[in-house]
């Protein structure tokens, strides 16, 4: 299957969203909006308002935003649904693989029901110490700026349960 991504702003269906009626959240910044295509029903996306590609192309306030609002989406949904879990994705077709069927940042919640078929393949493998180290260290000396707990905002009476 070949997927068309959209590059154009003016394409993308979330520029211009016209489905108001599956709104369930809008603000200034973003919307939260019922899938078209839902991995399972009750599958909700948050999307900005303003056209960004990526997670790391979200101002860092928007960022915040969409997950405070996705945490309380996340909450409805367990209500209105009783799932057994809940996925919290996102994704970046960083390469323009087809990864993303519209090229505009989405933060999606699905909830996952037994016996729902959806397949996510986690193939996980054992990393040496040593290995786990190496990939820390490559992690360390690409970031861009160093984090700190005093950045964020996040209660100091939970400052002390971060591990950078």
């Amino acid at each position: 299957m070949i997927f068309v991504i959209l590059l154009n702003m003016k394409d993308c269906i979330f520029c211009d969203f016209k489905d108001k009626e599956v709104v369930i959240y809008k603000d200034e910044k973003c919307f939260a909006a019922v899938s078209l295509n839902p991995i399972n029903k009750y599958h909700v996306m948050i999307i900005p308002k303003d056209h960004y590609e990526s997670f790391i192309d979200l101002p860092d306030d928007l960022a915040s935003h969409i997950f405070l609002i996705a945490k309380k989406i996340s909450a409805a949904v367990r209500k209105a649904c009783n799932p057994e879990a809940i996925h919290h994705i996102s994704d970046d077709d960083i390469h323009k693989q087809g990864y993303n069927l519209v090229s505009h940042y989405k933060f999606h919640i699905i909830p996952r029901f037994k016996d729902d078929k959806v397949q996510i393949e986690w193939n996980r493998y054992d990393l040496s110490l040593e290995e786990r180290i190496r990939i820390a260290k490559d992690i360390k000396d690409n970031l861009r700026e160093p984090i700190s707990s005093a950045d964020s905002k996040i209660p100091s009476r939970n400052r002390d349960k971060i591990f950078i």
